[in-house]
């Protein structure tokens, strides 16, 4: 099979992921650029690969948020349940 084409950089960052309109339950319309939305946590046991997988992306970083907002108080694994909180920062991108 032939190589896929590469991407110029100025698409790639856009098509990395869908429109943050399409992506699930982000609480308080809270994004945060590069794929990364504030969502929450519940519906997904706190866990940033179930949120993603759920419309049909792959994670590929997690973190609980400082303050309702983009900055990071801890990383997680994307595996891992993030608990103690309504919402965590999840960073979801389209299968390869």
């Amino acid at each position: 099979s032939e190589p896929a084409p590469t991407p110029s950089p100025s698409d790639s960052a856009m098509s990395a992921c869908l429109a943050y309109d399409q992506w699930p339950s982000v609480d308080g319309d809270v994004t945060c650029g590069s794929c990364r939305a504030l969502v929450l946590t519940a519906p997904f046991d706190g866990r940033c690969d179930t949120y993603c997988e759920s419309f049909g992306h792959v994670c590929s970083a997690a973190a609980e948020e400082q303050n309702e907002d983009c900055v990071v108080k801890y990383h997680a694994e994307c595996d891992q349940q993030i608990l103690g909180t309504s919402d965590m920062l999840c960073t979801c991108r389209l299968p390869s």
